[in-house]
C-alpha cells in the first residue's frame, strides 16, 4: 500500500493542482496563524509546546472549514455533497455552515443585480441611440388605433 501511496504523491506535479473535472484549481492562502500553529503541533519540539498549539489550531478550523465550505458553494457544491464531505447530513451541513455562506450570497446577489443593471442600462443607450438615427416611433397606426399594421398599412 505504501507503494502505491508513495507513487501517487509523486505522479503529482502540484500538491495544490487539481486536474478532475468541476474542481476547482485555486491554491489557497493559509492564514499565518492556522499555518503556524501546524507547524508547531507537528513540530519536533516540546510535547507541551505542541499541544497548545493543537489547541489554537483547533480554535483555528472552523474558520478554516468555513471558508472551504464558501469556495465549495461558489464552485457549485450542493448542501448534500457538502455533508458527505464532512460526515453529515446535508441539513446538519447546512445548519452548520448556512450563516458563513449567506455573505457570499448576498454579495453574488448584489453582483448579478449590478451586471442586470449595466446591461439594462446599455440597452437603454443603444436603443435611445437607434431612436437618434430612426427619429420617433409611430404608434397608433392601422385600424382602430391598434398599433399591429399590415403590409397593406406599409403601401399606404
Amino acid at each position: 500500500m505504501d507503494e502505491a501511496h508513495d507513487a501517487d504523491e509523486s505522479s503529482r506535479t502540484d500538491e495544490n493542482s487539481k486536474t478532475e473535472p468541476g474542481i476547482s484549481s485555486r491554491t489557497r492562502e493559509v492564514p499565518p496563524l492556522l499555518r503556524q500553529a501546524w507547524e508547531t503541533a507537528t513540530g519536533d519540539g516540546d510535547p507541551l509546546e505542541a499541544l497548545g498549539a493543537t489547541r489554537a489550531l483547533k480554535a483555528q478550523l472552523p474558520t478554516w472549514e468555513a471558508q472551504l465550505v464558501k469556495e465549495a458553494i461558489a464552485d457549485g457544491a450542493t448542501w448534500e455533497t457538502i455533508g458527505d464531505s464532512v460526515g453529515v447530513s446535508r441539513q446538519a451541513a447546512w445548519d452548520r455552515f448556512h450563516h458563513d455562506v449567506h455573505d457570499l450570497r448576498r454579495q453574488m446577489r448584489k453582483d448579478m443585480h449590478d451586471v442586470r443593471k449595466k446591461y439594462r442600462d446599455e440597452a437603454m443607450r443603444i436603443r435611445d441611440s437607434y431612436s437618434d438615427k430612426l427619429g420617433p416611433r409611430k404608434r397608433g397606426r392601422g385600424r382602430g388605433g391598434s398599433h399591429h399594421h399590415s403590409d397593406d398599412d406599409a403601401e399606404a
